[in-house]
């Protein structure tokens, strides 16, 4: 292995690429981008990955995690949704919570294998994989993106149609009391 391909796989850049993946995940809700890097450091830390393959993993896992989290969001919140809209947002969040799960059991897997023979792990099984890692991240991201404008949408104010202040709706009344009063409407009401 050549020092520039060791220095491209490195631990130390394989770290700064998995928190720079993350932090638009934060972005919308933290204020500004240090918080969010510290958000993503901080959950990346929390898995404590030993490989750059667990690295990778626990990186999807959080994505894909935060992703389905803003489908539901928008699918509860977004009162102005078609219910096929709705109902696509659910499936979304379904589906990303699928592929987290078996991102999470294949993590659980890698250290199982890891801590039974730590002899066996070559570069071949704990190696980051590119192309697996923008995939899902950029997936998660679009989902991520679609819900959190849905939201926006719903969220922002709509222009009053018009100028004229609205009257407060009249109380509709039952049709029992849009009957005229007489002596034999009162005698009957009475009796009941």
């Amino acid at each position: 292995m050549s020092s520039q391909t060791g220095s491209i796989h490195s631990p130390e850049r394989l770290y700064a690429q998995a928190i720079a993946a993350l932090v638009p995940f934060f972005a919308d809700s933290l204020s500004d981008e240090a918080t969010a890097r510290e958000a993503a450091r901080g959950l990346l830390a929390d898995y404590e990955a030993a490989t750059p393959k667990e690295l990778q993993l626990s990186a999807q896992i959080i994505a894909l995690g935060w992703a389905a989290l803003a489908c539901l969001r928008a699918a509860v919140a977004a009162k102005h949704l078609s219910v096929s809209e709705v109902v696509r947002l659910q499936d979304s969040a379904i589906a990303l919570d699928r592929a987290s799960q078996k991102a999470t059991r294949t993590l659980e897997a890698r250290r199982k294998e890891r801590a039974r023979n730590p002899k066996a792990m070559t570069v071949e099984n704990t190696s980051w994989d590119e192309g697996a890692f923008q995939l899902t991240m950029n997936q998660a991201l679009e989902k991520l993106l679609d819900a959190n404008a849905k939201l926006a949408a719903y969220l922002t104010p709509q222009p009053t149609q018009s100028l004229q202040p609205t009257q407060p709706a009249k109380p509709k009344l039952p049709i029992m009391f849009a009957e005229p009063m007489t002596p034999s409407v009162l005698a009957r009401r009475a009796r009941r």
